[in-house]
């Protein structure tokens, strides 16, 4: 093996996990909930319990810097927070929403996106 191949290899490799912090399809996000659901209380245990949880709050801070964009450049946004009080979703709903996503779009449809359109519905703006 060349060293230029086993130097992509390598970066292909340090790479991997850093895709892993964006937003994935609402398919596989939701084959991993349900395996850790089936664990009960030992889900806290899991690594992956916590890979899911940065994952939702990468999608939430991606939404908010999106939303301060439109909002400094004097765009119409997709959602209108709260101003008192911070933005909240409970785990019920955003499991509810990934779930209303019919199951032949769930491989296309995005979890960020999903999010986006729950925000959408609790905080319109008027």
């Amino acid at each position: 093996m060349s060293p230029l191949t086993r130097l992509l290899l390598a970066g292909g490799l340090i790479l991997t996990p850093l895709g892993a912090a964006q937003a994935q399809d609402v398919r596989h996000f939701l084959i991993r909930v349900d395996r850790l659901l089936a664990r009960g209380p030992f889900a806290l245990l899991s690594r992956d319990f916590y890979r899911l949880k940065r994952e939702i709050e990468a999608d939430g801070e991606t939404l908010k810097a999106e939303y301060a964009r439109e909002k400094a450049a004097g765009r119409p946004t997709a959602f209108c927070p709260p101003t008192t009080d911070k933005p909240r979703v409970s785990k019920n709903e955003y499991l509810a929403a990934l779930r209303a996503v019919p199951v032949n779009r769930r491989s296309t449809t995005d979890t960020k996106d999903v999010l986006r359109t729950l925000l959408e519905r609790k905080y319109p703006c008027r």
